[in-house]
């Protein structure tokens, strides 16, 4: 993971839009996990939407700037994309309760 110092000016900004678009608190430490990541996820799609490059690592750099101790992982909702692709392809019985 790339590990980047601090955010590019911003980054801050899109995260309270995201926070907002997605109904969530601005209280950055005590969102969970999955409300963690849906928060990076929306403020990814916002960050790219105005030209933001971002480089691996960038959700824990989000995170520090945020003040979140806990910085965690945006899934790779692509890769479980590609994964269920395959699955179906095969003609394979998923649902979102297999991956728990």
């Amino acid at each position: 993971m790339t590990d980047i110092p601090s955010p590019p000016p911003g980054w801050t900004e899109a995260a309270k839009e995201a926070a907002a678009d997605l109904g969530l608190e601005t209280d950055w430490s005590a969102l969970d996990a999955p409300d963690w990541a849906r928060l990076c996820r929306r403020a990814g799609e916002i960050l790219g939407g105005q030209g933001h490059a971002l480089a691996p690592g960038w959700d824990g750099a989000l995170a520090r700037a945020l003040g979140r101790l806990d910085p965690v992982a945006v899934p790779d909702e692509l890769a479980r994309d590609t994964a269920n692709t395959v699955l179906a392809e095969k003609g394979e019985v998923f649902a979102p309760e297999d991956d728990a």
